[in-house]
This record gives C-alpha cells, structure tokens and sequence, in this order.
C-alpha cells in the first residue's frame, strides 16, 4: 500500500542513506544536519542556500549538537568528539570505553539545562547491552540508565522536568523526572507501540509540549498528548522513518530523515525515496534545542 503525504512537503532531499539519523537545527549555523550511521557520512542543509553538502567519516557518525560557542560535537561510535566547521575534521573530546565491542552510541539530545543525553546500542540489536549517558556542565559522560537493546529518541518536554527516552527493540517510550542538575528519577512505561505502529525511533517536543516519534517500519509520524494520547499520524512514503526535528529560523518546518537498509528491491521500488530527509510545514511550530554546555 502507497501512502500520501498528510502535511505541505516542501522538498526531498534524496540523501540516499542507509541509515538516515539524527535530524538536528544548528541555529548559530542555521543549517539542518544529518547523518548516515551506516554509511559514515554527515550532511548539511545550509537554509538560507537550500545547498546539501555531505562529508565522510572515519566511522559511524551517529548525532551532531551545537555547544553554547556556536561549535558543533558529534558522537561516534565509540566516541565523543569537536567538529571542525570548514572541513569537518575531528577533535576527540570523550571516549566512550566502558562499552561492549559490538556496541556503538546511538542517538542524542540535549535538556533545556544543555546537559546533553545519548544512547548506546548492541549494533546486532540483540542484547540489552545499552545505556543511556549524560554528558555536559564541565562532567565526562556518566552513565544514568541501562538495559536498553536500542537506545533512542532521547527528548525532553517542553517545561524541561521530564525526559523520554526509547527502547525501540521493546516498542517502549519512557518518562523520567528530570532536575535541573540533569538528574533522572521516576523511570515508566510512558507509550507503548503496537506491532502495527512499527518502532518508535527519534523524538522531539513542538511547541504545545506534544511528543514527535518517529516509526521505524511505520511509515511515518506519530504526535502524542503531554498525557500519551496519540493525536495525530504524518503519513510519509518511506517505511524506516527514523528522526524528526523542527528546523528553520521560525521552527515550522520538520525535517525527517529514514532508511533503506535491510528493505528488498520490491519494497524500494514502491518507495523510491527511502534514505531520503523529507521536509515538511506541519502547521505546528517547534522549540530550538538547548546548545550543549560542556
């Protein structure tokens, strides 16, 4: 089954990803990054220019953040590291060591205190080897969760006193407490994903505190309640659907990257545009993410 597009599209950007990650606004840049964890590349939107520039890298890049001097930080595989902005050098600033081999970090977010939050994963998606760090305020990274198979979609609500976190492998969204000392407590079960729903991926918070999910196998969008409750599903003619993030100097637009690993040709061909970053006006503004206080 085909599906239409539910919002105003603006454009595709056929990134061709494997693994499309990590949507991110870089304000000071204003600029919409990217990431292909598979195949090692990071890509850049330059707003003002609409021109896509992509950059090869030494290993699975897997999220990008802006830090409070207008510097962009990536994490890695096995590490965190500066980003040169002209030719996207890298500076190791973290390494991450205390994870198993197989595992690799996974996605990323910053609270509105500019802790920044990220997950690790088993790359085979079998073990519950993961964990969830928190890194910033002049701290290395620290270890504040675990048990995850694959950790995702860190996000946090608009008042900043709560934290979503993802299981995918066990369709499970999270909720903490969340201090101003980026402390976690009062871990739930907040949503849980049925198996027609697909996975829940990357996640961000629009302006009305409503929760955006990504749907890895869903084809799409789901925005929930501050209660939980769905409320809305942006259909996209893409079945991996992996982050979603508001970009632009107005924040109403969203950027939503996805997939085309493991899908057959069959699939590919009814959706020629996965592994492509869908940009689209959903009618619903968003919150500019928190620079990265390290």
């Amino acid at each position: 089954m085909k599906f239409m597009l539910d919002a105003t599209l603006k454009i595709i950007i056929s990134s061709q990803c494997q693994l499309g990650e990590g949507a991110y606004f870089a304000k000071a840049h204003n600029c919409v990054f990217w990431v292909d964890i598979l195949g090692q590349r990071l890509f850049r939107l330059h707003c003002q220019s609409m021109r896509v520039s992509q950059f090869a890298m030494p290993e699975p890049i897997c999220w990008v953040m802006e830090t409070e001097q207008g510097e962009l930080v990536a994490g890695f595989a096995k590490g965190i590291y500066k980003l040169n902005s002209e030719d996207f050098s890298r500076e190791l600033l973290y390494s991450i060591d205390n994870e198993p081999q197989q595992n690799r970090l996974n996605d990323g977010k910053t609270s509105r205190q500019g802790f920044g939050f990220f997950g690790s994963m088993d790359s085979q998606e079998q073990a519950p080897s993961g964990k969830l760090y928190r890194v910033g305020h002049g701290k290395a990274p620290e270890v504040v969760d675990q048990h995850y198979t694959i950790s995702n979609g860190p996000a946090v609500s608009k008042c900043g006193q709560f934290l979503y976190s993802t299981d995918s492998e066990k369709q499970t969204i999270y909720r903490f407490s969340l201090s101003a000392q980026g402390e976690l407590s009062n871990k739930h079960a907040f949503i849980r994903f049925t198996d027609s729903m697909g996975y829940p991926d990357g996640m961000t918070v629009d302006n009305d505190d409503h929760l955006w999910v990504a749907a890895w196998n869903g084809y799409g969008v789901y925005r929930f309640s501050p209660r939980g409750e769905q409320v809305q599903f942006l259909r996209i003619p893409a079945p991996r659907v992996t982050s979603v993030a508001f970009v632009g100097e107005a924040l109403e637009h969203v950027a939503i990257t996805t997939a085309a690993v493991g899908l057959d040709e069959s699939v590919l061909a009814d959706y020629p545009h996965s592994g492509g970053v869908f940009i689209l006006k959903p009618g619903v503004k968003g919150i500019a993410e928190t620079p990265l206080k390290l």
